[in-house]
């Protein structure tokens, strides 16, 4: 019997259903705020996420809108390929902030892909990449 490829069934975790909701500044809502797992049974580095990418409501969300907190620090998705330092653990959630003035209210559908690949698990110079898929709704 052959191996089988079960990576999809972490991809119900990647929109982790923990605490969501709006943020503020004072008075002022400048967005909302969402969790995000490692989508597999490992950690790794932001700089093999190859692909990261949100919809609100099936609206693709602009990625300059985006900022991930991690490990106390502070994202954006063009700057994840650089960071090769930067470890992911697996029991870590990530904090996304979207940016929209106001924030949101009530239940909105939130998407997620990520494509990730595997370093540990290159074979004949070509790793493994797997893109992960969840669309979760939350209450804000």
């Amino acid at each position: 019997m052959g191996l089988v490829n079960n990576q999809k069934a972490y991809d119900q975790y990647l929109i982790w259903p923990g605490e969501n909701g709006n943020f503020s500044i004072g008075d002022y809502v400048p967005g909302f705020r969402f969790q995000l797992r490692m989508p597999n049974f490992r950690g790794n580095y932001l700089s093999c996420i190859e692909e990261l990418r949100f919809t609100l409501d099936g609206e693709e969300i602009q990625p300059n809108n985006v900022e991930i907190l991690l490990n106390g620090k502070r994202f954006r998705i063009h700057e994840l390929s650089e960071m090769y330092k930067e470890y992911w653990d697996v029991n870590e959630c990530a904090v996304i902030e979207i940016s929209r003035e106001g924030g949101l209210c009530g239940q909105h559908r939130i998407g997620a892909v990520m494509r990730l690949r595997y370093g540990y698990s290159a074979y004949f110079g070509t790793c493994k990449v797997v893109t992960s898929r969840c669309e979760r709704t939350l209450v804000f």
